[in-house]
This record gives structure tokens, sequence and C-alpha cells, in this order.
């Protein structure tokens, strides 16, 4: 985006030292400006389809020994890291030529990187660790139905609308073959933060912040993804009579984001 502002400054100067002799200047001047036009337009085009950075797992693995493995890193991912954790001995992650750290057991600790494709991991351990490696993305989220949600199941739905940011989408929920509920967001998308949090709320249609947050309602976790298809399984002892609305709730600035009113 800064080198897009740049270009944008740079096309209003030429417009302004276009402007005289036989008129020329006007004509390229005039033509920049609408070059600069479209590339502010694709540029925000490319940043609403992002999604606020998440971490997904890539592969999680545990011993008492050596070992070695393989992780594929999405090329789109914008960076990776491994977190480890070992009871006694030692560990040590190596990738090929680079060593990411030795730990003297117990301990613990995470070592990030930004290359991605096939990346080949060695482990060098005296004793029992687990390792975990995981990705950050910002590319929209598109999880399938879960076992159970479909038209026979779903029990009320409705439309996110604009509380203090934009919503778009629709929330439904689902009575799971376990007998919990189960919560499905299709063609999700809010403004990207990442400290959004998904709540229950017993408001019919909450309209403001203050009413989101004067309701009963109960934090159901971290919002998944600010863009895309996403699931959610409710606690068990949460019914369907206790869940009117569901609220994104920002929790660094106390405001709610969007909401989606359930009806049957």
């Amino acid at each position: 985006m800064r080198a897009v502002a740049a270009l944008l400054v740079a096309g209003v100067l030429l417009i302004g030292c276009g402007g005289g002799g036989d008129g020329d200047g006007g004509a390229s001047g005039e033509q920049a400006f609408k070059q600069v036009e479209t590339q502010v337009a694709a540029g925000a085009k490319a940043a609403a389809e992002r999604a606020a950075p998440r971490w997904e797992p890539v592969k999680t693995l545990s011993g008492s020994g050596d070992a070695a493995t393989t992780v594929s890193v999405d090329s789109n991912a914008l960076q990776w890291r491994a977190r480890w954790s070992c009871t006694r001995g030692s560990f040590q992650l190596s990738a090929k030529d680079r060593t990411f750290g030795t730990t003297r057991c117990p301990g613990r600790k995470t070592h990030t990187a930004i290359d991605t494709g096939q990346i080949g991991l060695a482990v060098h351990a005296s004793g029992p660790w687990r390792l975990s490696i995981e990705q950050q993305v910002d590319t929209p989220l598109h999880e399938p139905p879960l076992p159970g949600m479909n038209g026979d199941t779903e029990l009320a739905s409705g439309p996110f609308y604009k509380i203090e940011r934009r919503g778009d989408g629709t929330a439904r929920l689902y009575r799971l073959p376990d007998g919990r509920l189960g919560l499905r967001f299709e063609g999700f998308k809010t403004a990207a933060n990442p400290q959004l949090f998904v709540w229950l709320s017993s408001a019919d249609r909450p309209r403001t912040t203050k009413q989101v947050l004067t309701a009963p309602h109960i934090q159901l976790g971290l919002l998944t993804s600010t863009l895309g298809d996403q699931n959610y399984v409710l606690p068990a002892g949460i019914g369907e009579a206790d869940l009117h609305s569901i609220a994104i709730w920002c929790k660094p600035i106390q405001i709610a984001y969007t909401a989606a009113s359930l009806t049957g």
C-alpha cells in the first residue's frame, strides 16, 4: 500500500506539472491518474479478499528419541512455527543446515520461519518430547459442513448485519447427531482483526454495542476466520431456547462488530 500511495502522489504531481503548453501533458496526466486509480482499486480488492492472519495446524508428532519428518507449508503462508516441549534429557530441532535451538529438558520453545514448501525436519533428543508445526495464513477459510449439518437438521438461521463494522454472510444453527448444537457461518465476512470472539446471545436482534454487552451471553471462543465458511460445536447444556442471536465481539476496543439474529 505504501508503493500505491507513492504512485498516487507521483500521478498527482504529473498532472500538476503537465497542465500547460500544447495540452499533451494534460492528457498524459489524466491517463496516469486513471492508471493509479486502477491500481488503488486493485489493491483495495486484494485487501478485501484477505482474512485476519490465523494459525492453522500442519503436523503434530511425539517421541522419545531421534526422529525425522517432512512438513508441507502452503506457498501462501505468511510464516510457520515449530513449538516443542520435552520432559527430560535434551531436545534439538534442525532443518537442512539450520539448527533452530537446543532445549535442556524439561522445557519448551518456539521457532518461526518464512520459507514454504516441503521442509525436512530432524529431531535429536534423549528423552520424551512433543512437536507441533503450524502455518499462519490470511486466505479465506472454507470448512465443509460437519456431519449432520443439512436442511433436515437446521433449526434456525439469519444474515449477519452491521453494528459497528460491516458483516456479511449467514449464521445457521443445527442439531448434530450427538444431540449438541452446531453453528455454521457461510459466506461470512467482516473487518480483519485477529482479536474477535463469537458470542452466543439471548438478545433477539441487538442493534448496538451496548445491547450486545448488556444482554445475557456466552463467549464461545475466538472467531476462526474473518473471511469464509466455518463451523463451531456448542458446549453441552446450551439449548436452542437460550440462543437468539450471534454477535462478533472485538475484545481490545470493546465493541460489537456484527451480529446475526437466529430465527426458525
